[in-house]
């Protein structure tokens, strides 16, 4: 990624951690169970993988850009979510919350603190995120195939992300900062 398009997608990343609503999600938690709040994410990423590729290649041009992001707030949604499952907190500081994302991707942000500092973690989690969402575009090209591609793909995504939060130790969610 081109240092302006990481600068972008990092700062969109940080908007997009700004406009969770803790106590949204705290409440669906509480009221459906994180089994199905996670459900519920995976679903509303489908709809825009199902929207993008739909058309084939001019949709996909054309929404890529509303599939990512919503792919994305979906992602973080149910991070915050797992976050509130596993320790009872809506809120953390955008420290601990890009660390929990970054493991959930695979991207080691060490276990007592951040090996990186929070704005190289967050260009390394734009730069996992762009290669994930975008490295199955070309699937998405072909119409209807397309549509089916791009919602199985995301809806999957988001489900392996709650998967793999849910797995992580629970000694990652108690060093969170009380």
């Amino acid at each position: 990624m081109s240092g302006i398009a990481n600068s972008i997608t990092t700062r969109g990343l940080e908007y997009a951690y700004k406009r969770l609503n803790g106590e949204a999600i705290k409440e669906a938690v509480d009221q459906d169970g994180i089994h199905a709040y996670i459900d519920q994410c995976a679903k509303l990423a489908a709809g825009t993988g199902l929207v993008s590729g739909m058309g084939g290649l001019v949709t996909m041009v054309l929404g890529m850009g509303a599939d990512v992001t919503n792919t994305v707030t979906q992602q973080f949604r149910v991070t915050l979510a797992v976050i509130y499952h596993r320790t009872g907190r809506h809120t953390v500081s955008s420290e601990e919350f890009f660390k929990i994302v970054g493991l959930s991707l695979g991207i080691s942000a060490g276990a007592k603190g951040l090996q990186y500092g929070a704005k190289l973690l967050t260009k390394k989690i734009a730069a996992s995120l762009a290669k994930k969402l975008s490295s199955r575009a070309a699937a998405r090209i072909v119409p209807v195939l397309g549509a089916v591609t791009g919602a199985g793909i995301n809806y999957a995504f988001i489900r392996s992300q709650g998967k793999a939060l849910l797995a992580m130790d629970d000694k990652i969610f108690k060093d969170l900062e009380a």
